[in-house]
């Protein structure tokens, strides 16, 4: 069985103002994640050590650091990461950008399970729901790809951004993916919109899912972190 945390860290931000991934990366490792799929990963601050707040993220959990910036400045950047404690197949990066809007990105990470190769997808879509349907479309085409025409097992998750409870933006991906139930994950303090997702292919097997709601992740983002477990299997 794997264990599956995708997480909007909001810079390392807390609710108390405070930038602080070590306590972000200590939470984390008691959750025994196989992959964490971040959003907002911030290292732009030109007062702190990049190294060293990334080191603070994945040495408490063993992970390795998969960037995907969608924004370099010239001290940092930010965008998504992948924490993940089995080895690192190949990656990409596939750009969502759309005309005057902030940028953003895909991030697509190959992984070596002892069962099988695994494909991860961790995004963070636009706030305009026009942004985020060309960009639920663009990752529809590269589900089609690597997914239905590969026959990879794989996921989807991250902050989706949309606030509607009945929206139909995510049904291109009903082709491709299932949509795993989790719970409501903004904002942290009192969570009343479900802006945070996860998708499995057919590959993969839920086995439980939720949201991580305790008083350090209240705490530590304006985003609760969502968890799945799931096992992998090639008789689909």
């Amino acid at each position: 069985m794997y264990r599956l945390i995708s997480y909007n860290l909001h810079s390392g931000v807390g609710r108390d103002s405070v930038q602080d991934y070590a306590r972000i990366g200590r939470m984390l490792a008691t959750k025994h994640a196989d992959f964490v799929l971040l959003q907002e990963m911030d290292t732009r601050s030109a007062t702190r050590n990049t190294a060293a707040d990334i080191n603070a993220l994945c040495e408490p959990g063993g992970y390795t650091f998969v960037p995907a910036a969608t924004q370099i400045r010239p001290h940092g950047w930010f965008g998504n990461a992948i924490l993940t404690r089995h080895p690192v197949i190949k990656q990409n990066v596939v750009p969502l950008n759309v005309a005057h809007r902030e940028p953003r990105n895909v991030q697509k990470v190959w992984v070596q399970t002892p069962e099988h190769t695994l494909l991860l997808h961790n995004t963070h879509l636009g706030l305009s729901r026009t942004e985020r349907r060309k960009q639920i479309s663009r990752i529809g085409n590269e589900l089609e790809s690597e997914v239905l025409n590969a026959d990879v097992p794989a996921l989807l998750a991250g902050d989706l951004n949309e606030w509607w409870y009945f929206s139909s933006l995510f049904r291109p991906l009903k082709r491709y993916l299932k949509s795993v139930k989790t719970g409501l994950s903004f904002p942290s303090h009192l969570p009343v919109f479900r802006l945070d997702r996860v998708w499995l292919s057919e590959h993969c097997k839920v086995v439980k899912s939720g949201v991580i709601n305790e008083r350090q992740t209240r705490h530590y983002s304006d985003h609760l972190p969502l968890f799945a477990d799931f096992e992998i299997t090639t008789d689909v």
